[in-house]
């Protein structure tokens, strides 16, 4: 779950976004994209984040979700929204990865709102999976990744979400959040957690995307 002030449920539509900004204007990226949050726009994300790439402070991930289909469409289509994306899209090296998505499941482990979660923080270390089941095992693949959100790790995620593209189901889109850099690098080299993903790899179609990243600010408001 990404806010604790509003919790996520499954099918929230959402969006992921891969910016890279010119050279030297990556600072600028974020401070136009960290505003454009904070318009007052009743159909604006209700849970999102910010995120650098840990070796490339060029580059922004965004992940963003809507209240419901009809605010995200009234977002997306208003044209106020539209000139000020066009600020965006000015200062950037290439055109951005985008990816239409919804939440089939997350930290808080429910298919409806509940209340709870752990809060987000900057510089809070986090990574960016997009996987791709071979055809008809998407199913297996969201089943088998709920499952190791689960398995009592301490080192495991704080916050996480699960996501399918909205246009294919085998298509999963995984964010996950640690309590600090050591614990994120004692779960990515815990010999037991790599055994279990060897299964994930089993049910992949080729080698996933991974981007490690960190907090720089989030709906949650906490920039410290």
């Amino acid at each position: 779950m990404l806010n604790n002030e509003k919790p996520m449920y499954k099918n929230q539509p959402g969006v992921v976004l891969r910016m890279k900004a010119n050279p030297g204007m990556g600072k600028e990226l974020f401070e136009i994209t960290t505003k454009l949050h904070h318009t007052g726009d009743p159909d604006g994300p209700v849970n999102w984040i910010l995120c650098r790439l840990n070796d490339d402070p060029e580059i922004l991930w965004v992940f963003e979700f809507y209240r419901d289909n009809e605010s995200f469409t009234r977002h997306y289509t208003n044209p106020v929204v539209d000139i000020n994306h066009e600020k965006v899209i000015a200062i950037l090296a290439d055109t951005p990865l985008r990816a239409d998505v919804h939440v089939i499941v997350s930290g808080n482990n429910t298919n409806e709102p509940a209340a709870g979660s752990k809060s987000l923080f900057k510089d809070q270390p986090g990574v960016v999976l997009r996987m791709q089941a071979k055809p008809g095992k998407g199913k297996a693949l969201f089943e088998l990744t709920t499952s190791l959100h689960h398995t009592g790790d301490p080192d495991g995620p704080l916050d996480w979400v699960l996501c399918q593209l909205n246009d294919d189901p085998d298509t999963l889109w995984a964010f996950e959040f640690y309590r600090h850099n050591e614990s994120f690098a004692r779960h990515y080299t815990n010999p037991t957690i790599d055994k279990a993903h060897e299964n994930v790899f089993d049910l992949l179609a080729g080698m996933p995307l991974r981007a490690d990243v960190h907090i720089v600010v989030s709906s949650s408001g906490s920039k410290d």
